[in-house]
């Protein structure tokens, strides 16, 4: 009996890191905090607050390291994978463009992050 309780116990142990695991973040807020942060980005951008826009780029590319995260782990969404990569990569030449002075470029690439996740992901995958 002692070995049955702590049997269960161990599972029960491992299933909740499992679910804890799977729970370090909500998708629906994350994909939202993406969208709200594209926006913002692009004011960061306009005004030319460079310590702004650096610090906002490099949380885009980690919240696109998370989605892309998530679509390799759910399978059946290679594209998905790869345009999380593309946005990661467009979030890093904003950061260095920025730091070159070069608003003019972060901008063209802020809006293309911004139109190109609306057609992409949200055409194909919303709602999840």
């Amino acid at each position: 009996m002692r070995k049955t309780i702590n049997l269960c116990g161990i599972i029960f142990v491992l299933a909740s890191s499992i679910v804890y695991a799977e729970a370090e973040f909500d998708f629906e807020e994350l994909m939202e905090s993406i969208d709200n942060n594209s926006h913002n980005l692009q004011g960061n951008i306009a005004s030319k607050d460079a310590t702004a826009t650096i610090a906002l780029a490099k949380k885009m590319q980690s919240d696109f390291k998370l989605v892309e995260g998530f679509f390799e782990k759910r399978g059946n969404s290679a594209d998905a994978v790869t345009d999380a990569k593309k946005y990661e990569d467009m979030a890093a030449e904003i950061v260095a463009f920025v730091e070159a002075g070069n608003f003019d470029s972060a901008s063209v690439k802020a809006i293309e992050i911004s139109n190109s996740c609306d057609d992409a992901c949200h055409d194909t995958y919303k709602p999840l």
